[in-house]
């Protein structure tokens, strides 16, 4: 019996192979493109972290220094009037996650700029096929029998893919220049897989890139998967950073022990050796499904949420602009129905932590003018 696939039944879901017509090759670090969501872009690859910066902290966290090398976060603005879009990437290794799509995890998804509804829309996505391939040359653009005029678009790149190579093919008398965000303020936000995107469908619903767009603003993702402990030396590191807001969301890993406790004032006292006048959020984590069953977690949630207000409190008698955010309040309802396992969130549970990361901003921002 011939084996049949979903693809024979549904063509939709394959990739769209259309051949570019007279094509030329960009390389996004070339200056014809705005690079957003690291300051480690001028070097090669798409990190988080600049290699000094990954080399100080693999001593103590190796964990947080290899997936610094991981593209989450990191935003291609630019604007053309061309009528063709290509993109063509080269990753480091294949598909390979459980908790994750794979236009998630090594794919890319486009956004354009939507007059009539005000905002970012999706455009289209990045399909790798076939599935174990680490490179993919594909067409994005669909403007072909639209009015030629300037578009401003977003390419968000792999939340959990180390990527080498990056190209766009437009027209190849296309005009192409540097996008950018209405408001300079730069927002880090320093967490665990949940902050990376684990179980985002795609680049464009991690919490820090969806949280981008809604506020016009630069934001880094700092999230490392399992790792974040706030160990001193990544608190130094994060200092050292451009940064006006600093949202910290590491409870899910540094809270499951006595490793919070053990490291957090360490990790604020180096930040705030550098970034005295930096205000920083203190989020308590989201509720899990295990929050039904597990009592002990329970209780080390209620301990912990109690522990990051009061170490609130005590930085700000300190001089320091600390706050404390319950996020336990985040998901309302049944919130297990907005987690995609149980623990991460689905593209539901991102929208609700990136407008829980917003309100705080916001409170704050309101505060400086």
């Amino acid at each position: 019996m011939q084996k049949k696939s979903v693809f024979d039944f549904d063509a939709n879901l394959k990739n769209e192979a259309r051949e570019g017509k007279a094509l030329k090759w960009l390389d996004v670090k070339g200056g014809n493109f705005g690079l957003f969501g690291s300051e480690a872009l001028g070097e090669p690859g798409f990190c988080r972290l600049k290699k000094a910066e990954r080399d100080y902290i693999r001593p103590v966290n190796d964990g947080e220094a290899w997936l610094a090398e991981q593209s989450a976060g990191i935003q291609i603005r630019f604007e053309t009037d061309s009528a063709q879009l290509f993109v063509r990437g080269r990753n480091r290794s294949p598909f390979d996650m459980t908790n994750m799509t794979q236009i998630g995890q090594c794919g890319a998804d486009l956004y354009v700029r939507d007059e009539e509804m005000g905002a970012y829309v999706l455009h289209e996505v990045v399909r790798i096929y076939p599935m174990d391939s680490e490179t993919y040359e594909l067409s994005l653009g669909h403007f072909a029998d639209k009015p030629k005029k300037m578009r401003k678009y977003i390419l968000y790149l792999a939340l959990y893919m180390a990527v080498e190579e990056l190209y766009i093919g437009v027209d190849c008398d296309a005009c192409v220049k540097p996008g950018g965000f209405a408001d300079k303020t730069k927002i880090g936000v320093y967490g665990t897989s949940i902050v990376q995107g684990c179980s985002a469908s795609r680049p464009g619903m991690a919490p820090t890139n969806y949280l981008s767009r809604k506020l016009d603003m630069e934001v880094f993702n700092y999230g490392f998967s399992g790792t974040a402990m706030m160990e001193r030396e990544l608190g130094e590191v994060l200092g050292g950073k451009n940064l006006d807001i600093l949202i910290v969301d590491a409870e899910p890993n540094a809270g499951v022990d006595e490793r919070m406790e053990k490291n957090a004032e360490g990790f604020l006292d180096a930040f705030f050796a550098k970034k005295p006048a930096v205000p920083v959020v203190l989020f308590g984590r989201v509720l899990f499904a295990l929050d039904r069953y597990d009592d002990f977690r329970v209780r080390l949630r209620e301990y912990y949420a109690g522990y990051l207000k009061s170490l609130a409190a005590a930085y700000r008698k300190k001089g320091c602009r600390v706050s404390f955010a319950d996020g336990s309040k985040i998901f309302k309802g049944n919130y297990t129905e907005y987690t995609a396992d149980g623990v991460h969130p689905s593209d539901m549970g991102m929208v609700a932590l990136a407008g829980a990361y917003e309100r705080e901003i916001r409170k704050l921002l309101k505060r400086t003018k």
